[in-house]
């Protein structure tokens, strides 16, 4: 079931009723969740993608990302958080444990 939209630098992302939920569990924000996926990396896993924020990475390619609110705001939860997005539908969000193979 999708429930909400969100619409950010051209990008449409719908959220599942899953996902929501996992959200609420995990304490993590849609301003996190949107941050994610607009920043992130992207891998594709089967059919779906994974999105993750390497801060490294990102330092390289845009170092103005540091110093976004939001960034600041929720830097531990944006480094720690995975996303699976199956056709521009949040499935679920997830923390991180250990290395994330590419």
């Amino acid at each position: 079931m999708k429930e909400e939209l969100n619409i950010e630098h051209g990008q449409e992302l719908i959220f599942s009723n899953h996902a929501l939920v996992r959200m609420q569990q995990r304490g993590l924000t849609k301003d996190v969740i949107s941050f994610i996926f607009n920043y992130g990396i992207k891998m594709i896993t089967h059919q779906d993608h994974r999105y993750i924020f390497n801060t490294n990475k990102q330092k390289k390619k845009n170092r103005e990302l540091m110093f976004d609110r939001t960034f600041i705001k929720f830097q531990k939860q944006i480094e720690n958080t995975a996303l699976i997005v199956n056709n521009g539908i949040l499935v679920t969000a997830y923390r991180i444990q250990g290395k994330i193979w590419r």
